[in-house]
């Protein structure tokens, strides 16, 4: 098994349909204690990053921290941490910190942690069994893992991932596909980005997908962090996506589309 890091959230995005909220609603009537700045995004704009959230990468903190292998901040530290960053983001901005949010309103719904309430939520319903939580070092019994991954404390993914079978996980991401073709549809929050050389011709991102076209030719998501990355991808209707991934820290996401589209075309 491998971590799939943010592939891990079209699955995220689907457990929040699954609860049957009205996505209207701001994620802080679902999630009491909020800071002000956080409470009063909505879930619709959570899910396809349109709720002008910054992000926490680029937090020097956050950066020297995980180089230094320390431990994740608590999520109470965590959220003094990003409540004063810039929050006035126009348009579609990818933000990890709405993701978290959109944890926490699962989490506080199910009574369930993260992995879970995916377990409740989303596996069983597209048959995946191959999947395993990543929350500690200890997780991940990979005798080769790379360097950057040795000690690296996975809860500073803050909107949660897991450890999946490449093989399974582009079977169970193809179902997860369907699944959401079947209920509100692909097109359903889809918005085209103006993005240069992403390997797609339209690019663009629904509630947890990222797309490729206004009624989505190619659908999948990437995903990154220390010592790995990934994308997937495959064309709705197909019976398994195509995954590719690369140890170490070079991986060149436009390049795997690019190649992933060759396969899938």
């Amino acid at each position: 098994m491998i971590p799939v890091y943010s592939i891990s959230k079209p699955f995220l995005a689907q457990a929040v349909l699954e609860l049957g909220a009205d996505l209207a609603t701001p994620v802080g009537d679902l999630v009491p204690g909020l800071p002000a700045v956080l409470a009063n995004r909505k879930l619709w704009n959570l899910l396809n990053h349109t709720s002008g959230l910054g992000d926490y990468g680029p937090i020097p903190e956050y950066q020297r921290a995980v180089a230094n292998n320390e431990p994740a901040w608590s999520r109470a530290d965590f959220l003094n941490h990003v409540s004063s960053l810039p929050h006035d983001k126009a348009g579609f901005s990818y933000s990890n910190i709405g993701y978290f949010l959109l944890r926490l309103a699962v989490e506080q719904k199910t009574g369930l942690s993260y992995f879970e309430s995916l377990n409740q939520l989303v596996f069983p319903n597209i048959g995946f069994t191959q999947v395993a939580q990543w929350e500690s070092i200890d997780d991940w019994k990979f005798e080769d893992k790379p360097a950057e991954l040795q000690k690296y404390d996975p809860r500073w993914v803050y909107s949660g991932t897991f450890l999946a079978d490449p093989e399974a996980l582009c079977v169970a991401f193809a179902k997860l596909v369907q699944l959401r073709s079947q209920g509100l549809g692909l097109e359903a929050g889809n918005n085209l980005l103006d993005y240069p050389n992403t390997g797609m011709d339209e690019p663009g991102y629904n509630l947890g997908f990222m797309t490729n076209g206004q009624q989505p030719m190619h659908v999948g998501h990437g995903g990154g962090g220390p010592g790995l990355g990934l994308m997937i991808l495959g064309k709705p209707g197909d019976s398994a996506f195509r995954l590719e991934y690369q140890f170490g820290n070079e991986f060149d996401q436009t390049a795997a589309i690019k190649r992933l589209r060759a396969l899938v075309d």
